[in-house]
């Protein structure tokens, strides 16, 4: 009786090693299942979080990268002034009657050297529908000195009153005078510079219509002009440090920015003291005017000063800003990117510092980054890709 319980206890046991032992490689298969799913899962996520851009799109958005480098960035003080004529003078050239324009020279353009006397325009009236208003001044001139040598006459025969003598001498004079101004009644007319020097801005082009009094050109006698940067006083321990400085025209709608180096320019004084309110110092900049700065006009400034070396900073137009939260669009692989938020510091106008954010050896996009950001509001997803 003891042998069958024996076996018994053996069939018994051994069915209770295989159940655990398929219940324990049905728990793993299912962990690795799980694994497996779980890292698909990921993958899939790491494809949702990525901005897809193809080659052919990036290529038709122009897009353009740099690779992150630290490099020498100076010390920046942003501050307003305006541009200045540099000593010397400046004449406006304007128009002596209606007509079209033609040029005098093919070769006057912007910048172009010319001396007193010298024809840069020829107007014609020819084409004018209301006549050559010079002509009918001359005619006026005529018709009223007849008149009043006839008044002259009649008075001294004191046929008409003195004060119809007065009123024909008055109508003489005036006819004189506007005729005078007018100039001479041929139907084309040459009008030249009134100084040596160069040509600051040329107004109009061939084929243009003018009217009287109406700018044709601004001759100076000096390519230079001058920046006067206002510097708050608050600012003043930073003078002392400035060297150059970049700028930006106020009417510009294009947000050039200008450097007072690649204009060959120089600094030419340091205020000591604060301006009549009291409230700003002054720093005055020389330099060239490639002719499409305009004297009188407000600037924005970056005053330029010590360098600092080792600063990563991008091109402006690299940045994104939402509700004030600054981003850039970091590349990750041939069609893939990322929007990567960052923490901005001082510009320049053309680069800004990047405090945290971004690292060595990231490929930023800079031209572009706009198209970037709006495949990234659409979700544009890459041919052959599905959920």
């Amino acid at each position: 009786m003891k042998l069958p319980i024996y076996i018994l206890s053996v069939s018994v046991a051994a069915a209770a090693l295989f159940t655990a032992c398929h219940a324990g490689h049905d728990h793993d298969h299912e962990h690795d299942h799980d694994s497996t799913h779980e890292a698909d899962a990921d993958e899939h996520h790491h494809d949702v979080d990525a901005i897809v851009m193809t080659k052919a799109q990036a290529k038709a958005a122009g897009l353009q990268t740099i690779v992150v480098e630290p490099f020498d960035f100076t010390e920046v003080t942003e501050v307003s002034g305006r541009i200045l004529p540099a000593p010397g003078g400046e004449a406006t050239v304007a128009a002596t009657m209606s007509g079209i324009v033609r040029l005098a020279n093919a070769n006057l353009t912007d910048g172009a050297a010319v001396q007193a006397g010298q024809p840069l325009f020829v107007v014609d009236a020819h084409t004018i529908a209301d006549g050559n208003p010079a002509a009918a001044a001359q005619n006026e001139l005529e018709a009223a000195r007849r008149a009043f040598e006839r008044a002259e006459k009649l008075a001294q025969e004191q046929i008409v009153s003195q004060r119809e003598l007065e009123d024909a001498r008055q109508r003489y004079e005036t006819a004189r005078a506007a005729a005078q101004s007018l100039g001479s009644a041929a139907q084309t007319r040459g009008i030249s510079s009134p100084m040596s020097g160069y040509v600051k801005n040329l107004l109009v082009r061939t084929g243009d219509y003018v009217t009287v009094g109406q700018a044709m050109a601004t001759v100076t006698q000096s390519r230079r002009v001058q920046l006067r940067a206002d510097v708050p006083e608050r600012f003043y321990g930073r003078v002392g440090n400035v060297s150059a400085a970049n700028f930006r025209m106020a009417y510009d709608e294009s947000d050039r920015v200008y450097s007072t180096l690649e204009l060959s320019g120089r600094l030419v004084g340091k205020g000591t003291t604060s301006d009549a309110d009291g409230l700003f110092v002054p720093i005055t900049f020389e330099f060239d005017n490639r002719g499409d700065i305009v004297a009188g006009s407000f600037a924005e400034i970056w005053l330029l000063g010590n360098v600092r070396s080792g600063v990563i900073a991008v091109p402006n137009e690299a940045l994104t800003e939402a509700q004030g939260v600054y981003y850039v669009y970091v590349q990750e692989g041939d069609e893939a990117y990322r929007k990567q938020e960052v923490k901005v510091g001082a510009t320049d106008g053309r680069r800004t510092e990047i405090v945290s954010g971004l690292k060595r050896g990231d490929r930023v996009v800079t031209h572009g980054a706009t198209q970037v950001r709006l495949a990234a509001s659409a979700g544009a997803v890459p041919e052959g890709h599905s959920h």
